[in-house]
């Protein structure tokens, strides 16, 4: 039990959920920012997820804000993003679907934040993907990243008989 609460909580710290029984952590960013910082984010984000997709989540530490690094290290940071996505299968496409900016990040200090939102279609189904970012040195490094796979009962699908 107490191996188990340990891994929880290094999850948390490196800002990977690999929980299917909570929600993300409420993560809120409504400025919409400029249209060149919606750029930085939206390039920085792509470049971040096709890492991930190529199987090169020990490359995306390059990417990590000096905040993040400072509370885990790069073999548990690798090793939770790779836990993540296991079974997700390869990807079929992803949209961005909002792009947020903050400064202020709930347990993390002031700084510039941004939170991109993605849907993406993998092998095994649709999933939800946030990425959280902060400006370090005027450069977007990633603070967190979360993924929640869209469980439907498929009921939506059926019509009730007459």
């Amino acid at each position: 039990m107490k191996q188990f609460t340990a891994l929880l909580i290094l999850m948390l710290l490196s800002g990977c959920d690999v929980s299917s029984n909570n929600s993300t952590p409420k993560v809120t960013a409504s400025d919409p920012g400029t249209q060149q910082q919606q750029h930085q984010v939206l390039d920085a984000t792509a470049e971040f997820l096709r890492l991930l997709d190529d199987g090169k989540s020990d490359q995306t530490w390059a990417a990590v804000s000096p905040v993040l690094k400072a509370t885990t290290s790069e073999i548990i940071w690798s090793n939770e993003i790779k836990a993540a996505r296991l079974g997700l299968g390869s990807l079929e496409k992803r949209e961005p679907t909002t792009i947020g900016f903050t400064q202020h990040m709930p347990g993390g200090p002031a700084g510039n934040y941004a939170v991109a939102e993605c849907v993406a279609t993998f092998a095994t189904g649709p999933v939800n993907e946030k990425v959280v970012f902060r400006e370090d040195e005027k450069q977007w490094r990633v603070v967190g990243y979360f993924i929640h796979k869209q469980v439907s009962s498929g009921a939506e699908n059926k019509k009730a008989p007459l």
